[in-house]
């Protein structure tokens, strides 16, 4: 039997929490206290006090400082604890010394809320570690929350808000785009990008060290806040895996989500002894996370600002279907290429548009898709035609390019894709624009953004922006998924294996126990006999019956095909004892010595088709599971994928339509399918096997050997290794 069970509702796992009301003191406080605040120009104490009230704060500044009695002509006080009226929120910036009776003085007055400004905590060693924990235990003890430390501090445009509570950068542009940086030197460049690009934000969070509050707090915070369409994330590390995927999964529902990682390199340089671990690198786990919310990951911060113009400013489009105009040939080309090579498809316009662009066009202009208007095309060719194709029944969305001849004023084109964009708004298809103009160009650019119109330097750039969007549109209407759960499964049995073999210190499972593991969670697997001596290998060989599989079991040596291990198609007992002296003569080559070793031999498979599938505990995160084209070839190829468990329904669709090699399991020239089925029920099982057993290091199966009957499919081979939990 099996329990099908909504992932949010796991007793074992969080809900998902909203953290409007508990964040409310952060975006919207009543009340500022600067500790810190200095009359010394420079300083981060005066610059943080003098931005809050440059940008018009409507609410109540307190400066605290011991030796002022006045700060910036505002009343100043010596410590929180004097300030006669309540308190919200407190901006800290003294020095790390006195961070400590700082929180003390403010859990005293009740402030329920702290930006943690000063730095000198985790980032510098152990000592600073071990002071932050210090101070993260002293804001728990006050039941208050706190952003940083080590932090650039929180804006929010909002009109009845007005709070810009950070030292450095530009005055933001008020607008729908929630942005947060762990890093606070990138926070400097975020801020001076967006103004410069006029991208609005509703707030931005500088999240420091992130003690407290985390990534997905402020996430659950914007899924509620109505002045937030899109969230922007640049993070360097998760605090709760599992919460961060449950509020993001809520949140893309209405509102994406796209986010730069840092740190891809480093992690893969670890040791592993598996194909599942070896592949499985901490970053392979950020993207399995990524891909269960729902998160559009992006390598680089200015493909960040990229995708952030199209989905801030224009509607999803409603299909892949997309029309591309230019006036020069080449960037039309260009454009093509990036369209197909980005999974998004050619409009074939209706025949009325094309006989509409054709009364506009030049005689030596192409009306088909790219449509190319010639280098001669003036600004109202550009604005017909992009009327044309947004109205254009077969097109879901329109790139418009445009290459400045050194005559042509780049303005006048501006205003004309401008007017013809807001005059056919209503018809909700997303445009994107190409500037492709001189260096600088103060113009036309400017046009484009104040009209609401992402503008790129180059094609590619857009079209990737546009396959973004729709890549988002499919992820909002994929279905939630269920969680399955199995009854029948021996958890008893798992469970004194799995704690005998730790108990005596076994680190790497022998392949029958392994055997025995897999069979309890009801998967199929051959009879492996395994065999001591020589002497016995005819009577065993014939008692399982021709042709065989031998293979070597030795402490230490993972990869049997590697080595020398393996012998394949064996037909006579006379061909198995040559297998095992060749064997024998394989390990005497090792360079390392072999204590001892013995043979497993087992039924020879033929035909089928190869999968790979897995388990690896990633320390941060908790258990993948992974699926991949199988074989000896599946280092190389690498043609996988990875969810965070527990898997859905929709995980393991998902996962297996994303293989490169997904046509061949479906059937290629007249083969039918294997078993979808089939694999769908192992990769539950799997994904419950991994939850259930957390000491469950590393498990690869490979092959399981798939065909179009469940009945055939067999796990060939298997290892586990453990790790004492």
């Amino acid at each position: 039997m099996t329990t099908l069970i909504k992932p949010q509702t796991r007793a074992s796992e969080p809900a998902p929490i909203s953290a409007k009301d508990e964040l409310r003191t952060f975006f919207e406080p009543k009340s500022i206290a600067v500790v810190g605040a200095s009359r010394q120009p420079g300083t981060i104490g005066r610059d943080m006090l003098k931005k809050i009230l440059d940008f018009g704060f409507n609410g109540i500044v307190y400066p605290v400082n011991p030796s002022a009695r006045f700060v910036n002509s505002i009343r100043s006080y010596r410590n929180v604890l004097e300030i006669p009226d309540s308190v919200e929120m407190a901006v800290i910036c003294v020095p790390k010394h006195l961070a400590l009776q700082a929180i003390d003085d403010c859990g005293r007055k009740d402030i329920k809320s702290i930006i943690m400004i000063t730095a000198g905590f985790s980032e510098t060693g152990p000592a600073g570690a071990e002071l932050e924990k210090l101070l993260f235990e002293k804001v728990r003890s006050y039941r208050m929350r706190m952003i940083g430390p080590n932090c650039m501090g929180v804006i929010n445009t909002d009109p009845e808000v007005r709070m810009d509570a950070t030292f450095a950068g530009p005055k933001p542009v008020p607008g729908n785009i929630g942005f947060l940086s762990q890093s606070g030197a990138l926070g400097v460049a975020i801020l001076e990008r967006t103004a410069g690009m006029q991208l609005g934000l509703s707030s931005f969070v500088s999240l420091g060290n992130r003690t407290d509050v985390s990534v997905d707090d402020v996430l659950a915070h914007w899924k509620d806040d109505p002045r937030t369409d899109l969230a922007l994330l640049y993070i360097e590390s998760f605090g709760n895996a599992t919460r961060f995927i449950q509020v993001a999964r809520e949140m893309v529902k209405t509102k994406p989500i796209i986010a730069v990682k840092a740190g891809r390199t480093g992690a893969g340089a670890r040791a592993a002894s598996s194909h599942t671990a070896s592949l499985a690198a901490t970053d392979v786990a950020v993207d399995a996370i990524f891909e269960s919310a729902g998160v559009i990951r992006v390598d680089t911060v200015e493909k960040l600002f990229d995708y952030a113009q199209a989905f801030a400013t224009q509607p999803l489009p409603k299909g892949k279907r997309v029309g591309v105009m230019s006036n020069g040939g080449g960037p039309a080309i260009l454009a093509t290429d990036a369209v197909e090579g980005n999974g998004l498809i050619m409009a074939e316009f209706a025949e009325e548009t094309t006989i509409e662009m054709k009364k506009v066009l030049a005689d030596l202009a192409s009306a088909r898709n790219p449509v190319d208007m010639v280098s001669g095309a003036g600004f109202s060719h550009f604005e017909r035609v992009v009327e044309l194709l947004m109205n254009d029944p077969n097109t879901d969305a329109v790139i418009a390019l445009f290459v400045q001849p050194i005559t042509s004023n780049s303005r006048e084109v501006a205003d004309a894709i401008a007017r013809a964009y807001k005059k056919n708004m209503h018809v909700g298809k997303p445009v994107l624009v190409c500037f492709m103009t001189r260096d600088g160009d103060t113009q036309g650019t400017p046009v484009l953004r104040e009209a609401g119109l992402p503008v790129y330097v180059f094609p590619e750039s857009a079209v990737q922006s546009l396959a973004a969007m729709d890549h988002y549109r499919e992820i909002r209407e994929r279905p939630t998924g269920t969680v399955r759960m199995f009854d029948d499964v021996d958890k008893k049995k798992v469970a004194q294996i799995i704690s005998e073999a730790l108990a005596s210190g076994q680190k790497q499972l022998p392949t029958e126990k392994v055997v025995e593991i897999l069979r309890a969670y009801r998967f199929p697997t051959l009879r492996v006999h395994k065999v001591d001596s020589r002497s016995a290998l005819a009577k065993t060989a014939n008692e399982i019956g021709y042709p065989l599989v031998m293979k070597i079991v030795a402490e230490g040596i993972t990869h049997k095909s590697d080595v020398g291990g393996v012998r394949l198609n064996l037909r006579d007992a006379q061909e198995v004892e040559l297998a095992w002296d060749e064997i024998a003569a394989a390990i005497m080559r090792l360079p390392q010595k072999v204590d001892s070793w013995s043979v497993t031999l087992e039924p020879m498979i033929s035909g089928g088709r190869e999968l790979v599938m897995g388990i690896h505990s990633e320390p941060l995160f908790g258990p993948l599971v992974m699926v991949g084209m199988g074989g000896i070839y599946v280092e190389v190829l690498k043609d996988v994928a990875f969810r965070l468990t527990p898997i859905t329904d929709t995980d393991i669709d998902h996962m297996l339509k994303s293989l490169r090699g997904y046509p061949i399991l479906s059937g290629v020239r007249g083969e039918p399918s294997i078993a979808f089925d089939f694999v769908y029920d192992m990769l539950a099982r799997l994904s419950q096997l991994a939850r259930d057993f957390p000491q469950i290091k590393e498990l690869d199966i490979n092959p399981l050997l798939t065909f179009p009957a469940a009945e055939d499919c067999v796990v060939v081979d298997a290892r586990m290794g453990l790790e004492a939990k």
